[in-house]
């Protein structure tokens, strides 16, 4: 139930004060993160770092996730982010987002609607959340270049939480 809370609450900001009339300029950077998180759940498949619960099953309430909280989500942030200002208040800008970010999944992990396995927990959420986001200020930039970075992150973090590459189905 939860989860469904999310999902209509990002929905409802978002229509509500996102910038709307640049979708079409937003919608790379939304199958970028999409992309990010199908190729997540590709990749640790059978060695899952966090999974959801409680709403039908993972796979069901990740593609909600990834659909429509990622999508609002990309254009709220993108709508304010605060283009001519200093690098420490964009700093500040991609921690606030992060910060809103890992107080949900928090409060969804106490709820038990997120489970966490092999060594995850939520403070590489917020490490992630971090990454995410400049990835996402990126991609809106420079699409091509965020592509090589991501691997590089990814195949990082299959190498810090021991999941092998050779043992994917």
């Amino acid at each position: 139930m939860l989860r469904i809370l999310v999902v209509i609450a990002y929905v409802i900001v978002c229509f509500g004060y996102g910038s709307w009339k640049k979708w079409r300029e937003y919608y790379p950077t939304y199958l970028y993160v999409i992309i990010g998180d199908l190729v997540y759940n590709l990749l640790f498949y059978e060695n899952a770092l966090w999974e959801y619960n409680k709403l039908v099953n993972h796979i069901f309430s990740d593609l909600l996730v990834a659909t429509v909280v990622f999508p609002c989500a990309t254009t709220l942030f993108l709508t304010y982010y605060p283009t001519k200002t200093k690098v420490w208040r964009q700093a500040l800008y991609v921690l606030l987002w992060a910060g809103i970010n890992t107080g949900i999944e928090y409060t969804s992990h106490a709820f038990g609607f997120i489970s966490y396995y092999n060594n995850w927990n939520i403070g590489w959420s917020m490490l992630l959340y971090c990454i995410a986001f400049i990835l996402v200020r990126v991609h809106y930039l420079k699409p091509l270049l965020v592509w090589p970075i991501s691997l590089v992150l990814a195949y990082g973090t299959m190498l810090i939480f021991n999941v092998p590459l050779m043992g994917m189905k």
